[in-house]
């Protein structure tokens, strides 16, 4: 199992590689495709009409109006893809809580529900999480997992003390692991997709263009290759942070494995 994992991870890794050297490479065509079609389209205007200044004065304002865009755009969706990692901790030990109360609630009623709360786990890391990187929403079948536990937790009957405060808490938790589940779920959904790529691009291409006045020397041909590397490097990383469930960004469901190799994983049946 472990070594199927390590595969599996070197694999993502070398398909996140091959990801992002393709879009640093597409932005280096696009940058310098742009010059050289601004260079055959545009005259270079004559010595006293300020054609330079003006060209400069162009791509410093809409420069400045692109990284501010990309600025943000890339904090944004860091800041959500840390709130997915947090939330699927968050989740794993909810369900770790509700699985470990119902062992010291004992009963006939606790196996069901520790025996719920495995199946439900693996359903989500064998089929939710895939279905997540595919945007096609939660598993249905770990809906009906989780509904299962949490009206056998409804139906508790507390009769001491301890009991009532561990049927209370286990409510809690449980109803908490629904609210984790959805938060997990609005991570996946496309949020902006051509409200931020189309003007991304196209300010990718006007600052380009805007440096036809000076000639193609091998100097100005790298600079313009390192910029738009550059700019590769951040559209990659906001296409990979947009998307925590699929390649090239994806978070591996650890913790929830993690519960599978303890205690949570010894109520499955043996396969």
């Amino acid at each position: 199992m472990t070594n199927g994992a390590s595969m599996e991870d070197l694999a993502d890794v070398l398909s996140s590689l091959l990801s992002g050297s393709a879009v640093v490479v597409a932005t280096v065509v696009l940058v310098l495709g742009s010059y050289f079609l601004a260079r055959r389209l545009i005259h270079p205007g004559q010595e006293g009409d300020r054609t330079l200044e003006v060209a400069g004065n162009v791509a410093v304002r809409v420069a400045t109006l692109h990284s501010l865009i990309l600025g943000l755009v890339y904090a944004q969706e860091l800041d959500d893809y840390k709130g997915v990692r947090a939330t699927l901790v968050d989740e794993a030990i909810a369900i770790s809580d509700v699985f470990n109360d119902a062992g010291r609630y004992g009963g006939a009623i606790a196996l069901p529900i520790q025996q719920g709360l495995a199946r439900y786990v693996v359903i989500v890391v064998d089929e939710e999480w895939e279905r997540l990187g595919h945007r096609e929403g939660l598993s249905p079948r770990a809906w009906e997992e989780w509904n299962a536990v949490y009206t056998r937790v409804l139906d508790l009957a507390p009769a001491t003390e301890r009991e009532r405060y561990l049927s209370g808490h286990m409510k809690e938790k449980t109803a908490a692991i629904a609210r984790f589940r959805q938060l997990r779920e609005a991570a996946s959904a496309g949020r902006f997709s051509g409200l931020f790529w189309g003007p991304a691009i196209i300010g990718l291409i006007i600052i380009s263009a805007a440096f036809y006045v000076y000639r193609p020397t091998k100097t100005h041909l790298v600079l313009l290759s390192f910029f738009g590397a550059y700019s590769g490097v951040i559209l990659f990383f906001i296409f990979a942070f947009s998307n925590p469930y699929a390649n090239p960004g994806k978070l591996p469901p650890r913790p929830f494995q993690h519960l599978l190799s303890g205690d949570v994983g010894k109520m499955l049946p043996p396969s």
